[in-house]
């Protein structure tokens, strides 16, 4: 083999070695990103008996909507059924309450007139008994002895009567005010919860609709939703950035304050230049997804452009290198 041919290949071989030995460029994450208000109104469900309610009534999506605007109506009747229950319930307790009392109080009127008797009865007796025998012979003297007694035990049971009624009527009251506040606490627990099926916009802003955490399709009147689920939300437009979800492999490779470039997907020719502000600690799945594990972060822009974005928008963000 001639020296200048084995000098070519094994300099190419070294030119081989060499690159492979360089590092990969790693190619520059691109993300996936939705415009989202810092200052929004989050539209949840309340908690019902069975954890489930319905939505009857939810304002259009991307509607403007004024403060005390209905934003979300659900499904009332339960809440509506119990309540109504609840007041007769109450409207019970106080007849029965009052048809006690009464029986009470006449109780304690006749024993306090009893009392007054039976004083009347031993001033009575007293006054025989304290005959001498000498005027009124041995019997009628014993008599007399006897009705006194009999009139002091009378007047003592007269007095354990009379307060017995007290007792009585005191504990009744006593407990008619509880079994009340019992049964008014627990109306004005059904009627907070019938009052909490109906949301009105606590701020101006757009009406942005959430997405279901199973199925990710869009809330719609009709559906049946979950105690605590995020259905909606009336978003403020004053504050606006972009919400990222970072895969758990780019993670590593990803700073905060990174410089970033937004493409709005309704805007494809306009670039925003922006940076990466915060990335939650915990990752979860995103089921659309597949099986990996996304992180989500907040990109914030340099400049928030008037009129230009809306929350719900979907963005593609670059980070520079």
């Amino acid at each position: 083999m001639p020296r200048q041919f084995l000098i070519a290949i094994l300099s190419s071989l070294s030119v081989l070695l060499f690159s492979a030995a360089l590092p990969a460029e790693e190619s520059t994450p691109l993300l996936t990103g939705q415009v989202f208000s810092r200052k929004a109104q989050d539209i949840i469900v309340p908690l019902t008996s069975n954890w489930q309610s319905r939505i009857d009534v939810l304002a259009p999506e991307g509607s403007y909507v004024e403060t005390g605007q209905l934003v979300v109506e659900f499904d009332g009747t339960e809440a509506a059924r119990q309540l109504e229950q609840q007041r007769e319930s109450q409207r019970t307790a106080r007849a029965v309450a009052e048809r006690d009392l009464a029986r009470l109080e006449k109780e304690l009127a006749q024993a306090e007139y009893q009392l007054e008797q039976s004083r009347v009865t031993l001033s009575l007796a007293t006054m025989r008994a304290d005959i001498p025998e000498g005027l009124i012979g041995s019997l009628e003297y014993s008599e007399n002895q006897l009705a006194r007694e009999t009139s002091v035990k009378n007047l003592e049971d007269a007095e354990k009567n009379l307060e017995d009624k007290r007792e009585a009527l005191a504990e009744r009251r006593t407990q008619a005010e509880m079994d009340m506040r019992k049964v008014e606490l627990q109306e004005a627990w059904w009627e907070q919860m019938a009052e909490s099926f109906v949301i009105r916009a606590q701020q101006p802003g757009y009406v942005i609709h959430q997405n279901h955490p199973h199925t990710r399709a869009k809330f719609q009147e009709g559906d049946s939703v979950r105690t605590s689920y995020r259905i909606a939300q009336v978003a403020d437009t004053s504050d606006l950035a972009i919400k990222v979800w970072i895969n758990s492999v780019d993670k590593p490779r990803i700073e905060l304050g990174t410089a970033v470039r937004v493409t709005l997907d309704a805007l494809p020719d306009r670039v925003l230049p922006g940076r990466l502000e915060s990335i939650l600690d915990s990752g979860s799945k995103r089921g659309e997804w597949g099986d990996a594990v996304y992180f989500e972060g907040v990109v914030v822009l340099d400049e928030l452009p008037e009129n230009l974005l809306m929350p719900g928008m979907s963005a593609l963000v670059e980070f520079e290198q």
